[in-house]
C-alpha cells in the first residue's frame, strides 16, 4: 500500500502542479472532464461493444413498439418485459469495464479527496491535534510533550483521554506556512505535517491524519507514511474544517461535482470515441 500511495502521490503531484494558481472549483471541473474522457476510452476497449449495440437497438425497438401499440395491452406488457431484459443485459455487459476501472478510480478519488475534502488552516485559526497511542505506550509515556516551531502557538496543555488512549492539544499557526509537529516517545520520534495557507480558493493538499497499520486508514490517508504495527502511535490527527466548493450558490460536495461532470463529459465525447454505453 505504501508503494502504491507514493506512486499516486507523485503522479498526481506532477499532474496538478501546473494548476496550482487556478481556482479550486475550476481545477475540479477541468480534471473531472478529463476523467470522463478517460473513462469513455477505457469503457470502449474493455466492454463488448457489439453486444451493447445490439442491446441498445433492442431497447429502442421496444420503446418504439410501446408507443405504436399502446392500445394493445398484451404487446405493451411483452415489450416492457423485453425492455427490462435489455436493461439487465446492458448492466451485465457493463460489468467488465466497471471492474477494470474500480481499483484505479478509488485511488483517484482518494487523491482528489486530500485536496478537496478539507481546507488548510488559516493564520490564527485554532486546530485540535490528536496523538493516539497504543496501550503499552499510553502507560509508559504519561508525560508526552508536543514540540512545535516558533511560528506555532500551543494554546492548551495536554488533555488526556484515558478511555481512548489519546492526548489532545490545540495549536495555532502565526504564519501562512506549513509546519511539522513532533513528539518524542523514548527513542522514537513522531512527526505530523500540518497544512497552512492564506490562499483562499487555491488547491492545497491537506493531510488530516497520519495513519497506522490499518489498511483502510492507509488507503484514505495516503499523504504521509503510515506507522508500523509495532509503533507506539496508532495515528495522529489534525482537525481541519471541510472545504466548501459552491456551485451556483450551493455548497455541492466535490465528489458529486466530479461524478456529474465526468458523466456529462463521457456522454459528450461518445460520438468521438465511438463508444456504446
Amino acid at each position: 500500500m505504501g508503494i502504491i500511495n507514493s506512486l499516486f502521490n507523485t503522479v498526481f503531484g506532477a499532474l496538478l502542479a501546473p494548476f496550482d494558481a487556478w481556482p479550486t472549483l475550476l481545477t475540479l471541473i477541468v480534471w473531472s472532464a478529463v476523467i470522463g474522457v478517460v473513462m469513455a476510452v477505457v469503457f470502449r476497449y474493455t466492454s463488448n461493444q457489439r453486444a451493447l449495440k445490439v442491446v441498445a437497438d433492442q431497447s429502442r425497438a421496444n420503446l418504439l413498439a410501446i408507443k405504436l401499440f399502446q392500445d394493445n395491452l398484451a404487446v405493451t406488457l411483452w415489450c416492457q418485459l423485453a425492455l427490462m431484459r435489455s436493461v439487465g443485459l446492458r448492466l451485465w455487459h457493463s460489468l467488465p469495464p466497471m471492474i477494470v476501472m474500480t481499483v484505479p478510480f478509488v485511488f483517484v478519488l482518494v487523491q482528489f479527496g486530500v485536496r478537496y475534502e478539507y481546507r488548510p488552516l488559516r493564520v490564527g485559526e485554532p486546530a485540535v491535534v490528536e496523538l493516539r497511542l497504543n496501550i503499552s505506550a499510553w502507560e509508559a509515556h504519561r508525560d508526552v510533550q508536543i514540540e512545535v516551531p516558533a511560528a506555532v502557538d500551543v494554546q492548551t496543555p495536554a488533555l488526556r483521554d484515558e478511555e481512548k488512549h489519546t492526548v489532545y492539544w490545540r495549536v495555532t499557526a502565526k504564519e501562512p506556512e506549513p509546519f511539522t509537529i513532533r513528539w518524542r516517545l523514548g527513542d522514537v520520534s513522531i512527526e505530523k505535517q500540518v497544512a497552512v495557507s492564506d490562499r483562499a480558493g487555491r488547491l492545497t493538499r491537506v493531510s488530516v491524519q497520519r495513519p497506522g497499520p490499518v489498511w483502510l486508514d492507509r488507503l484514505l490517508h495516503p499523504v504521509e507514511p503510515a506507522f508500523a504495527a509495532d509503533s507506539p502511535v496508532r495515528a495522529v490527527v489534525v482537525h481541519h474544517d471541510r472545504l466548501s466548493t459552491p456551485v451556483f450558490g450551493f455548497d455541492v460536495p466535490w465528489w458529486l461535482t466530479l461524478l456529474v461532470v465526468s458523466c456529462v463529459s463521457a456522454l459528450l465525447v461518445k460520438p468521438l470515441v465511438k463508444v456504446q454505453f
